[in-house]
């Protein structure tokens, strides 16, 4: 292998070397040294490099290959993944619900904040034709359901969330689409929950409500009405909370 000078390629003196290994190789993919796609030097060479052991070099490519960022390729090397994977989110979400029994609410305040900035991006970006288009035909697709009577939970769930990711895809950012994606699939169980408030409140109206008036603000001339259109869709998430917590409340006052 020819001699690299890259600034990533330099002697490590940190003491926590896996850390710092780790560290050293998302930063060159991130600048762009390492680029998608690319080889990276052998375990040999990175040894040299960085100055630190072999075993050093293996425990820090497991935890890249394991993160999704890196890949081995068996009699071939390692080479950096071509594409965001949800294995770099997925071990982050699923320590939050670790943390404390009300870890979702955490998760759906987190939910909260990316609708939140997604529609302001576009809110000054202005949506597409196309967008608005798509928009319009899941929003349909889901008012047709409705009208016909049935109320299968996970269908509504279903068109609920294409409706959602489709605004996240819209902002063409694929950190905000795949961080998005993966809030929506650690939170989609209590989505069931919140649409079955929603029903046993015989509130159907509230789901044209909510994204109508999501679309009608995103088209308007006042982001800070649209914020308030966000919180007002969030209503029956917090109502499922409240009856959840009454319920446990109720449990435990039975035991």
């Amino acid at each position: 292998m020819r001699e690299v000078s890259s600034e990533y390629l330099s002697p490590i003196k940190a003491k926590s070397m896996v850390d710092s290994v780790v560290s050293r190789l998302t930063s060159a993919i991130m600048s762009g040294e390492l680029k998608p796609g690319m080889k990276i030097p052998t375990e040999a060479d990175l040894v040299k490099a960085f100055g630190v052991g072999r075993n050093t070099i293996r425990e820090a490519i497991r935890i890249l290959v394991a993160y999704g960022i890196l890949e081995v390729r068996r009699a071939d090397g390692t080479y950096v993944c071509d594409g965001f994977s949800l294995k770099i989110l997925d071990p982050m979400l699923y320590g939050i619900i670790l943390q404390k029994e009300s870890a979702h609410r955490d998760l759906i305040g987190l939910r909260k904040l990316l609708d939140n900035g997604i529609l302001e991006e576009l809110f000054y970006k202005k949506l597409s034709a196309d967008t608005w288009r798509r928009l319009n035909a899941i929003q349909n697709d889901l008012e047709h359901y409705l009208s016909s009577g049935e109320n299968n939970v996970e269908v509504i769930a279903k068109k609920d969330i294409a409706f959602h990711q489709e605004l996240a895809s819209a902002t063409d950012n694929i950190a905000v689409i795949t961080t998005y994606d993966s809030i929506v699939k650690i939170t989609e169980d209590f989505l069931y929950k919140t649409i079955e408030t929603i029903l046993q409140h015989d509130a159907v109206a509230y789901f044209s409500e909510s994204h109508r008036g999501i679309m009608e603000k995103l088209a308007g001339n006042n982001v800070d009405e649209l914020f308030r259109r966000v919180e007002w869709s969030y209503k029956y998430w917090y109502m499922t909370f409240q009856e959840e917590d009454s319920s446990k409340a109720g449990d435990l006052q039975e035991k």
